[in-house]
This record gives structure tokens, C-alpha cells and sequence, in this order.
């Protein structure tokens, strides 16, 4: 007798974002578009007369936002004066490039930003450290515009794994294995606290790396 066995079942694609892509677009309707639409649940990517309009799903927020949460408790434990600039909107008439980041902040030359309510861009610093969420392949280079803006280290998740990529003297971003704004730090050190199907609540998970990050300290 011949038993079947059911073939295993695959796990569905993660689907992160979605993304739309205009062409010949100039730099005046792209700062009036984002004036227009205002607050709204998008990322608007420009650059090279190419607008990026990206629509992100829950797997893009909860990566987004558990790194948020697990660099505050880092900013917290170690007592690091800081900036947050969330995903603001940062235009360069000059580069003709706009982007929003998922988070970032100033670390480095925060008392510099500390009372900012409008940022004129290159004249005062960009961001020391950012996060990009990158699910799904961006239509425009996100990274390509963050190193052109200077943004000096990027976090990176694609869904399965974080890397931490630092911008060096030739315009492009290089991995390292630690982080430069927190040098003891690993990507595999967060790793167990992204895990988007682990059933353990997010507090949970931000006291356990609260805690690990205190035995690391002692």
C-alpha cells in the first residue's frame, strides 16, 4: 500500500509595499504634488525626472517600526542626546532628488537640529542614521539618493535579513559588521526581535532587548 503524502505548504511571498512609477516628471510639480496631497499613508521618491509613489502593507510597517523601537531603547540606555526626524520629507532643489525615509535621526551634530521647525537642505546636516525598508525592489534608487544626501549610515531590512551599510568617500554605501553609531552592535544582535511571525508581543520583545542590552553594558 501506497501512502500519499500532501506536498509541504509554501509559505505566500511577503508583500511589503507597492509601487508606481511616473515618468518625466519635472522638479516644481513634484514639490507641489507633495504640498497637494499633504499627510498621507505614502513614500514619494524622486530623481532624475522619475517620481516613485509606494504604497507600504503591514510586513513594511512592523519592520519600520520594531527597529524604531528597539534604536530608541539604544538611544534611552545610553543616554545619547538625539534628533528624530521620523519619515519628513527631504528635498534638494540643487540634486533635484526628495525623499522620506522610513525613520531617522541626528546623533552626531544633533544640537545643530535640536530646535529646527524648517530644515533647509544642504545647508543644515541630514540625518546621521536612517532606516529603509526594502521588501520589494524600489523603482528609484532610494539608497542612491540617501548617499546623495549624505545620510552617513542605513539600516537596512529586506524581509529576511537587516544589514547595517555605511557611506563611504566614493558616493556609495558599504556593509559592515557593526554599526557605526553604536559600535558594539551587530545585525544579528536584532535579528531575534524581527522575527514578523513570532508570536511574542512586541513589548515583549523590546524588554528582552532592553535587558540584553543592559547585560552587554555590565
Amino acid at each position: 500500500m501506497t501512502t500519499v503524502l500532501d506536498p509541504p505548504v509554501k509559505a505566500p511571498p511577503l508583500v511589503g509595499e507597492e509601487r508606481f512609477l511616473i515618468s518625466d516628471v519635472s522638479w516644481d510639480f513634484y514639490v507641489a504634488f507633495c504640498e497637494e496631497i499633504g499627510e498621507r499613508p505614502l513614500r514619494l521618491t524622486f530623481s532624475d525626472r522619475m517620481l516613485e509613489i509606494m504604497i507600504t502593507k503591514a510586513p513594511h510597517e512592523f519592520y519600520k517600526t520594531m527597529l524604531a523601537k528597539l534604536i530608541e531603547i539604544l538611544i534611552l540606555e545610553l543616554d545619547l542626546p538625539v534628533r528624530s526626524g521620523g519619515s519628513m520629507t527631504f528635498q534638494r532643489k540643487d540634486l533635484e532628488k526628495g525623499f522620506e525615509p522610513d525613520e531617522c535621526w541626528w546623533i552626531e551634530r544633533e544640537a545643530e537640529v535640536r530646535t529646527k521647525r524648517e530644515f533647509d537642505f544642504p545647508r543644515d546636516p541630514p540625518p546621521v542614521l536612517a532606516i529603509e525598508i526594502e521588501i520589494s525592489r524600489s523603482l528609484v534608487s532610494r539608497v542612491g539618493i540617501l548617499a546623495a544626501m549624505g545620510v552617513r549610515e542605513l539600516w537596512r531590512h529586506n524581509g529576511r535579513r537587516l544589514r547595517f551599510s555605511v557611506l563611504q568617500d566614493d558616493g556609495t554605501y558599504r556593509d559592515r559588521e557593526t554599526s557605526l553609531a553604536f559600535p558594539f552592535l551587530r545585525p544579528a544582535d536584532l535579528e531575534p526581535y524581527l522575527q514578523i511571525d513570532d508570536e511574542t508581543d512586541e513589548t515583549s520583545r523590546v524588554r528582552r532587548f532592553r535587558n540584553w542590552l543592559r547585560e552587554q553594558r555590565l
